[in-house]
């Protein structure tokens, strides 16, 4: 080691400086968030999710920090070990109050940050279908209490438009999906991909294909699916735009995909 590099290794308040600096520099941007009053910039979004390049170099400094400190402890640096064990201790607290920041600024202004259906209103003259709702109010048993939707209901096996059936969730964005299963139909996997109408951007792709997707044997021929659960993340509640909803359907024995069927649902975001 140089005499120069030895002498900058020594100096142990160097090293934790940086690191701490940033932590306040990260303090600030997120103390800004609760303040912002509108939509958050792409860069303060970054810091607060722990992708930003403040962030990445943080991560750095403190796997640097903690072998440069295992390093004072082998040389017995007495001095360094105490007082640099300190200074990322009060690092260390920095950081901790900025997770608990980005905390409370989630719980509280989330609903900042995805604006997705705002930026995708309803278009006009484009026809579409309102999900049925989680309870039925014109279906009543003899004590007078609503009763469930059955999706089957709302089936009619002689018309393709209806085979698709969504309805509504307990929450905004959470709905539930059953399908008529054709005699045509040979073994294979069914499972359901939506798309935003005017932008035809894929919603939730990953998770709405595991939560959709279903196995169709002999057996389901001529029935109605039981109704499965899925979420679509973009978005808040209340700000409804269109999603196209297409049953994409793969034959076990050719190993081919196909689309079935579609269809037009006004939908919302689910406030994870």
């Amino acid at each position: 080691m140089g005499e120069f590099a030895k002498r900058i290794y020594q100096k142990w308040w160097i090293w934790p400086l940086p690191l701490i600096i940033l932590q306040i520099v990260q303090y600030f941007i997120i103390r800004d968030c609760h303040y912002t009053g509108g939509v958050v910039s792409e860069h303060v979004l970054q810091v607060v999710n722990g992708k930003s390049a403040i962030s990445t170099i943080c991560k750095i400094l403190y796997a640097g920090n903690v072998i440069i400190w295992i390093s004072y402890i082998v040389k017995r640096f007495k001095k360094a070990v105490k007082w640099h064990l300190l200074m990322m201790a009060a690092a260390t607290a920095l950081c901790i109050w900025n997770i608990l920041g980005i905390g409370v600024w989630w719980m509280f202004n989330a609903d900042l940050v995805d604006d997705f259906g705002k930026q995708h209103t309803i278009p006009e003259n484009v026809e579409y279908n309102e999900p049925l709702p989680s309870h039925y109010s014109d279906r009543v048993d003899e004590n007078g209490n609503s009763l469930a939707v059955d999706l089957s209901d709302f089936i009619n096996p002689d018309d393709s438009s209806t085979w698709l059936q969504v309805k509504n969730g307990l929450q905004g964005g959470i709905y539930h999906y059953s399908l008529f299963i054709p005699e045509a139909f040979d073994e294979g996997e069914i499972w359901l991909e939506c798309y935003e109408v005017t932008e035809n951007a894929q919603l939730s792709s990953k998770s709405i294909r595991e939560r959709t997707l279903r196995k169709v044997t002999k057996e389901d021929k001529e029935k109605t699916t039981e109704p499965m659960r899925f979420s679509i993340y973009e978005g808040n509640w209340g700000e409804f735009y269109l999603a196209r909803f297409e049953v994409w359907y793969m034959d076990y024995a050719t190993k081919t995909k196909r689309k079935l069927t579609e269809k037009i649902y006004k939908v919302e975001g689910w406030m994870r």
